[in-house]
């Protein structure tokens, strides 16, 4: 038999000596007791607190994206607000929640929904015939993809829509001081041939 010390020799007694050095080291007797799966449920807890904050200030927080993107309204030094609309693609609600926005300074927004086919007698209805997805002749009215506009104490905007289409079918702003032309629903006649 040898005496020289092999490999697995020297890794037996290595791991022995640790286990004495971290037996005294403690100062308990038998087996060690870890403590990290007690604070196992402390952290889950704080994590689950910092996302339930992060989703909270992200819907909550004014400016966020919960608010609408179709528009910005910003104030300005002389009592105006200025109104920038992003997408035409702007709700029924989202008009009405301008509305409730903007009724702070004075400015005065009509919302109408009128059945298809039909327009307000106020509005300007230029009128190019068009072919829809199912091959009926519609008009077609052209909209401005984004627009800007400084709104004061006594104007009006007005908001025309179509039941069931997800954008208004036109939009009029009255720089006077007020009251906005009732809506008058109109049935829209395409040219003949």
């Amino acid at each position: 038999m040898s005496t020289r010390t092999t490999f697995e020799d020297r890794l037996l007694d290595g791991l022995k000596r640790e286990i004495e050095q971290r037996g005294a080291g403690t100062g308990r007797s038998g087996a060690g007791v870890s403590r990290r799966p007690g604070f196992a449920p402390r952290r889950i807890a704080v994590v689950a607190l910092a996302c339930a904050t992060a989703w909270l200030a992200t819907v909550a927080v004014p400016g966020s994206p919960a608010e609408s993107t179709a528009y910005a309204v910003a104030p300005r030094g002389d009592g105006s607000v200025r109104l920038t609309v992003r997408d035409q693609d702007m709700s029924v609600e989202a008009q009405r929640e301008l509305a409730r926005k903007v009724s702070a300074w004075g400015v005065h927004v009509t919302v109408d929904v009128l059945p298809s086919g039909h327009v307000c007698e106020r509005s300007a209805v230029t009128g190019i015939p068009a072919v829809d997805e199912q091959g009926n002749r519609v008009v077609l009215i052209p909209l401005k993809a984004r627009w800007d506009v400084t709104l004061r104490r006594g104007n009006v905007l007005a908001f025309e829509n179509i039941r069931g289409e997800s954008r208004p079918r036109a939009v009029e702003f009255y720089r006077t001081r007020a009251e906005a032309e009732p809506c008058v629903p109109v049935r829209v006649e395409l040219p003949k041939d």
